[in-house]
């Protein structure tokens, strides 16, 4: 792979996949709970996806943020054709793409580029060679503000330790062989997976190697083309990308993965303990990626933070807004964290769970509650186990009403993506999350029937999604077999019952639908 490339997979574009923890409110929320200041819970602030691909996440946060400058910035022009095509459709005249080279864009930004609230990369930084990383750094210097916000998403070691050798022979093998970049790592990982049935020693012995041959089987080949065939491939050392952002002046403050900004979710007694004991944060961070052993860290830094006081900290996280995201389900107490299980108490979260089946609460509201059922609870515990269990969702906007930008933008992309085979991560925007929530293709189906002026009834939607197939040459497949007419509508009648039943009520609190 040469030329405008770099080295990098040109010949397939990525996956329209949305990654909600990019946006500014998840940020901002995670940088609270770190307690550090910071500019994201505003209507106007400016927002930068660099290595944003066909555009899904830049598109979810203009739309949920319609006073916001959005700008997206990828190197592969087919990628941002679609990107633009979507943008255009839904009609966001506050959502800009360019298609740039980082050095390009470091170099010379376009004249009417705004200095950035917050950039985001997500899956760039691991990806890229040494010199696109200095250009990064150099775009980050010139054009992120004081005390602007910037997330890294990226391959991290030693949790990728285990993967050098695999990788390496895949990039060999995929190198030799005939076809485009997806069909090529198929077929070398059939070869590595018959390496590993002769015994290879090297592969046999690493649980995680062994959980990637397997895995592979049924992931997209177009994601793996994309992890594994890119010739810049390299896992870093959190301490690594500290060191080349410090260029920038940037500062680690927080992870965005929200768990692990509370040690006692992540680390047991013992491991705190020592953990204090050790000489800055360069050795903390790394002894908490070896009790880890996380293989992605999503990192946070900013130019210049700030802390807040304990009292501005618990102040901020008491007035937050919170909405039950699983409306009608029994409440879940036991939580999967990094350290392993974490219970809830029934007496305080019962109250919790039965107040958020009303309407969205703030956390001030909901410890109240727990300390008058005898089992007073933090706000800073509240927020990290409705969250990390998924079972609320954080709204800093609950006063913002529907957008139809919005709602046009979902519609756009449903029609290019939730209608063929492709299986993703598509979004919702939600004005009042100023993000947007993850939906899959048949979900976007009915929210695109609904918004289109069906009303919220499982034949009428049915049939306007069939229209749509057939409109498109199409047919309802299953399992790989094209379905009749009759059975067709049928089956997408059950489904969209039950995305109306299970989905819609949270769609209307969240101005979705």
């Amino acid at each position: 792979m040469t030329g405008w490339s770099g080295g990098y997979v040109s010949d397939i574009d990525y996956l329209p996949w949305f990654f909600p923890p990019q946006a500014p409110a998840h940020l901002g929320l995670a940088l609270t709970i770190a307690g550090v200041e910071h500019a994201m819970a505003r209507h106007d602030f400016a927002y930068c996806d660099l290595g944003c691909g066909m555009g899904i996440t830049a598109g979810a946060i203009a739309a949920a943020n319609p006073r916001a400058r959005v700008y997206g910035v990828d190197f592969s022009p087919g990628q941002i054709a679609t990107a633009r095509a979507l943008a255009e459709e839904a009609g966001l005249p506050n959502l800009t793409y360019l298609e740039a080279d980082f050095a390009e864009l470091a170099a010379a930004p376009p004249a009417d580029m705004p200095l950035f609230d917050c950039v985001s990369m997500h899956g760039v930084w691991a990806w890229v060679s040494d010199e696109t990383r200095a250009a990064i750094v150099r775009f980050l210097a010139r054009q992120v503000k004081p005390g602007g916000v910037v997330h890294v998403g990226y391959n991290a070691l030693p949790g990728w330790q285990d993967m050098f050798g695999l990788r390496r022979f895949l990039a060999e093998v995929a190198a030799g062989l005939p076809g485009r970049s997806d069909q090529r790592i198929e077929a070398a990982l059939e070869l590595a997976r018959e390496l590993n049935a002769a015994g290879a020693p090297h592969l046999r012995r690493s649980p995680m190697v062994q959980r990637v041959l397997e895995r592979s089987r049924t992931m997209p080949s177009v994601y793996l083309a994309h992890e594994y065939l890119n010739e810049n491939w390299r896992p870093m050392f959190h301490n690594e990308v500290a060191a080349e952002l410090g260029e920038a002046k940037l500062t680690y403050a927080a992870s965005g993965d929200l768990a692990e900004n509370f040690a006692d979710l992540c680390l047991d007694a013992t491991q705190r303990a020592l953990l204090d004991r050790l000489p800055g944060q360069a050795a903390r961070e790394t002894a908490r990626d070896l009790c880890l052993e996380r293989i992605f860290r999503h990192d946070i830094f900013v130019r210049g933070p700030r802390r807040l006081t304990n009292a501005a900290r618990s102040s901020l996280l008491a007035g937050a807004m919170l909405i039950g995201s699983r409306p009608g389900e029994e409440p879940i107490f036991q939580v999967d964290v990094p350290a392993g299980k974490a219970t809830m108490s029934e007496a305080a979260y019962g109250p919790i769970f039965a107040a958020l089946a009303e309407r969205p609460r703030s956390v001030g509201e909901l410890a109240m509650l727990t300390s008058q059922a005898g089992h007073p609870t933090s706000a800073a515990e509240i927020v990290a186990m409705l969250l990390i269990s998924n079972q609320a969702l954080y709204v800093p906007f609950p006063e913002a009403g529907p957008s139809e930008p919005g709602r046009r933008w979902a519609v756009a992309l449903a029609r290019r993506f939730a209608f063929g085979e492709m299986s993703t991560t598509l979004a919702l925007p939600s004005p009042r999350l100023g993000n947007g929530i993850g939906a899959q293709a048949p979900e976007m189906q009915v929210h695109a029937a609904l918004v289109s002026g069906c009303a919220p009834e499982a034949g009428m939607v049915a049939d306007w999604i069939v229209g749509e197939v057939r409109r498109r040459g199409e047919a309802v497949i299953e399992n790989g077999v094209e379905l009749p007419p009759d059975e067709a509508r049928s089956r997408v009648a059950a489904t969209a019952a039950k995305v109306i039943q299970d989905r819609l009520p949270l769609w209307r609190k969240l101005a979705i639908a």
